[in-house]
């Protein structure tokens, strides 16, 4: 049966507006809606979800899209295989693919057509679009074990000052690309550590808000003692000599950053590059100086957060222990009970019982309806005339008026798309021949590539790193079956210029 997209999910607020109604909130320039995140929600979320879970695992496999086909083989293998089919009967995956598109969580676009075949099966390639990739990676994440944090915030505080110490031996020396390396390796811990901080300090906002509960407490424990296993006493250690390195990092002119930010971007890079780099440097040096210097930095903000967590867990774990791991509601209902007995008649002590418990009466809500006064089984043309409104009357009259609706002669469209499949299989045979005749060179050998050599060499490729296994040489096969790609390893790498630019990729023997 068809399976149509879903309807938009109404909001239950009394306040939202429908039906094209502005309010002040509809003209401001604040951000609205993700359209991009729908998938998330509805009936259906377990198959968008699964088709945006496998298109996402293959991002890592190809670059250039998965087939309709492909992508409905790889549904049914993560289906159970006693009801893969039914439930693939029941899934209109056309559909679901379409659905995904429109709201801009997956981009597609048709392949070439090759073979006479090509014309009648479905040749959409389907790929994540940023937005969805990076939703369905924070989903992921957010479905991850919480407990987990990076391996990079690991003596972080350590990390930073031997990263900030070698960057200031380098600067003396004037090996500014040096200095550069070095402070990379700072700038990526103290991301690191923003991360983790933050993280830390969700899971305590969350677990000490509210009554305590056993997973509450659990949740507390655990952001304690990963606190303590990886920084422990290391903040307070490190913290001057950080400082220390800091004042010395101010006083660095902006020649030596302008130095050290090109040699990142290279010999090339604009002027308005160049500014970027330096800010970021920069903007990375104060971020240091907020979490390890002055008189109040977040390391020691975040440390005495951490030590002040350590009463509220063992208050609420006192008390999970006196009520056998409940939390007990005694006091509300006295409360409760003393508000309906001081209530002046019956009628306010059940409002105040309504109010609190939510438990209000049943009401049966009428509207008006036409009354059926014949049976089922009347005929017709013996029921009583449906009554039908004016303007139905005077214009429903206009609606059969006008010509009668022609067929659109599509023959000139079908002719040029197939001179232009002609065209392009064309073009794809000569790539081809061009490619075989490079065979037994190794790929650092190699000419520049035109648009249609480098489209299939990128495709070929692509395919093989896909379905490689073990020690064996890459290979790979064409679309039409008619030529084979075998990689065989050599020491190095190779540059190969491309349209686009230039393609890095380990040497091989073609």
């Amino acid at each position: 049966m068809p399976i149509h997209s879903e309807p938009p999910q109404r909001s239950t607020d009394p306040t939202d507006r429908f039906d094209g109604e502005l309010s002040a909130w509809t003209l401001t320039s604040l951000p609205g809606a993700v359209s991009a995140a729908s998938y998330l929600i509805g009936n259906n979320a377990k198959q968008y979800r699964l088709l945006v879970d496998i298109l996402h695992d293959q991002r890592n496999v190809t670059l250039t899209g998965v087939g309709f086909d492909t992508l409905r083989q790889l549904v049914a293998d993560r289906l159970p295989s006693e009801s893969a089919d039914r439930l693939l009967d029941e899934l209109s995956l056309e559909a679901r693919l379409q659905q995904l598109v429109d709201w801009g969580t997956c981009t597609s676009w048709q392949d070439r057509a090759e073979t006479q075949e090509d014309f009648l099966r479905n040749r959409r390639r389907y790929q994540l679009s940023d937005a969805g990739y990076q939703l369905n990676a924070a989903v992921r994440t957010l479905e991850a074990d919480e407990a987990t944090t990076s391996t990079a915030v690991l003596l972080a505080p350590l990390t930073v000052l031997n990263g900030l110490t070698a960057t200031i031996e380098a600067l003396r020396t004037n090996d500014t690309k040096r200095a550069g390396e070095e402070f990379s390796q700072v700038q990526t811990t103290v991301h690191a550590m923003s991360d983790a901080a933050t993280q830390w300090q969700t899971r305590l906002a969350v677990a000490l808000g509210g009554s305590p509960t056993e997973e509450k407490t659990t949740r507390v424990l655990e952001t304690i003692l990963t606190y303590t296993g990886v920084w422990g006493d290391e903040v307070d250690a490190w913290s001057q000599p950080i400082a220390e390195h800091l004042i010395k990092l101010r006083e660095i002119d902006d020649a030596h950053w302008r130095t050290m930010a090109g040699a990142r971007l290279g010999a090339n890079a604009s002027e308005a590059l160049l500014d970027d780099g330096v800010r970021e440097l920069k903007t990375d040096v104060e971020v240091l100086a907020d979490w390890f210097a002055g008189p109040e930095p977040q390391s020691r903000h975040l440390r005495r957060q951490i030590r002040n967590a350590v009463a509220p867990v063992l208050r609420g774990h006192r008390a999970l222990l006196a009520i056998s791991g409940t939390v007990s509601r005694k006091a509300d209902l006295l409360r409760l009970a003393d508000a309906v007995e001081s209530a002046p008649d019956e009628a306010s002590a059940w409002q105040i019982w309504c109010a609190a418990t939510g438990l209000y009466s049943a009401r049966h809500v009428c509207d008006s309806a036409p009354e059926i006064t014949q049976g089922a089984r009347t005929p017709i043309w013996d029921a009583d005339p449906v009554p039908i409104s004016r303007r139905l009357r005077s214009q429903g009259v206009r609606s059969l008026g006008g010509r009668a609706p022609g067929i659109v002669d599509r023959r000139a469209a079908r002719l040029r798309a197939r001179r232009a499949a002609d065209l392009a299989r064309a073009d794809l045979d000569r790539a081809a021949r061009r490619l075989a005749q490079r065979s037994g060179t190794a790929l650092s050998q190699w000419a520049p590539l035109s648009p249609a050599e480098a489209e299939l060499f990128l495709d070929l490729v692509s395919d093989a790193r896909g379905f490689h296994t073990g020690d064996q040489p890459l290979e790979a096969h064409s679309a039409d079956g008619r030529w084979t790609l075998r990689l065989y390893p050599l020491e190095g790498s190779a540059v190969i210029s491309v349209p686009q630019g230039r393609l890095v990729l380990p040497d091989a023997r073609v």
